[in-house]
């Protein structure tokens, strides 16, 4: 996110990481100041001392559990995971404002601009992912990951944006409504397309995958979530989900242009359904009201991309 958001309050994650957090900001002097990071879609962004605190937004797609299993695997000798910290209270994700904050050890690198990987960085990624894939929780873990369903689960949400998109009302909504309302009625025929193309590859997908065994997947190792160095580091696990391993095979081809591996249907699916998505997640902010800010440029940018509009 590229602006702050002016409903947390600063004092409020200070005061967090005062009561979670002590022994990390031991000899962090008042003078430090809370540094916000305009990085990332899905949280807002902070440096304490020693801590990266980050304020998730992404509410509907958020589980707490998939933290909790990050930890897990970290613990279980995956350094390449970049997990999160546990508070005093042992709890990983807390709330300040209504919204989910979560703390990790902050990084250098992690701040810096990404670099293109090597091929034998694109091969050890591919290996890790691997291991994950093959990890099993412990019997007695309470860590709550999301299961695959093959559903689309903001589909109301696609279907409201588009219904306002076409109401003159929108024009009064921010300064991007009325060009949504022409991108909408241009695309139309092909957002029809693109959601019953989504649909038929769910069924066939759920179907083929009964009986698979689940892998424990990252859902987005992208340029923004992989630091390429001496070491691969994997960071953000909090899309983490237990699914088909195509799922973060497609995640690498979009992201990195690797070669499509895996069964065809599945990766055709997780093409489809990151498409519609990012569609829903963008036509969204501009059907409400906005203010047309660079959080707001940035966006539809992002949404010309996967709806183009000419």
């Amino acid at each position: 996110m590229l602006l702050e958001n002016k409903l947390v309050e600063r004092r409020s994650l200070l005061r967090l990481v005062a009561d979670h957090y002590p022994d990390f900001v031991h000899g962090v002097t008042e003078l430090d100041e809370l540094e916000f990071f305009p990085l990332g879609e899905d949280s807002w962004s902070y440096r304490y001392g020693p801590l990266w605190i980050s304020v998730r937004r992404d509410l509907y797609g958020h589980f707490p559990g998939t933290y909790e299993a990050a930890l897990l695997l970290r613990a279980s000798g995956k350094k390449f995971v970049l997990a999160p910290l546990a508070g005093r209270n042992g709890r990983v994700v807390h709330d300040v404002a209504g919204l989910p904050v979560v703390v990790f050890p902050y990084i250098a690198r992690a701040t810096a601009a990404p670099t293109p990987p090597t091929a034998t960085q694109l091969a050890t990624l591919v290996r890790q992912l691997t291991d994950v894939h093959h990890f099993s929780v412990p019997a007695d873990c309470s860590a709550d990951v999301p299961v695959e369903d093959f559903r689309f689960p903001f589909e109301a949400d696609l279907e409201k944006a588009l219904q306002v998109a076409l109401n003159d009302e929108i024009a009064g909504h921010g300064p991007y409504g009325r060009r949504l309302t022409e991108l909408v009625t241009r695309q139309w025929d092909h957002l029809t397309a693109l959601r019953r193309d989504t649909a038929r590859a769910a069924e066939r997908c759920a179907a083929l995958w009964r009986g698979d065994r689940p892998a424990l997947t990252h859902g987005d190792p992208s340029p923004a979530n992989v630091l390429f160095g001496a070491d691969v580091e994997i960071l953000d696990w909090g899309g983490m989900m237990w699914a088909p391993p195509e799922r973060d095979w497609s995640a690498l081809t979009r992201a990195f242009g690797t070669p499509p591996s895996g069964r065809p249907e599945f990766i055709r699916f997780y093409e489809l359904r990151w498409t519609l998505s990012e569609i829903t997640e963008y036509a969204a902010r501009f059907s409400g009201p906005h203010t047309g800010d660079a959080d707001d440029h940035a966006m539809w940018g992002r949404l010309a991309h996967y709806l183009p509009a000419a």
